[in-house]
């Protein structure tokens, strides 16, 4: 990778793997997953939805939104 050529061929050939797609997509679902369940610890921080009821649908939205979110990253790196 000691000039723009070396560069080019690098990335197209990274670009046109499917190990290192699945893995960029692999880590993207988990980067998402995490963020998004981040976010609902920080709201049971803050005392919204405390009780058993709003457990469960905070779960219910975490699991969703982060299955958005994979499917995003999945249409972004494929």
């Amino acid at each position: 990778m000691s000039s723009p050529a070396g560069f080019d061929a690098v990335s197209n050939a990274l670009a046109n793997n499917f190990l290192a797609k699945f893995i960029a997509w692999g880590l993207l679902s988990a980067l998402a997953f995490h963020f998004v369940a981040g976010i609902k610890h920080l709201l049971m921080d803050a005392d919204i939805g405390v009780t058993l009821e709003g457990g469960v649908k905070k779960a219910q939205i975490t699991v969703v939104v982060s299955a958005v979110l994979i499917i995003l990253a999945g249409v972004w790196v494929w």
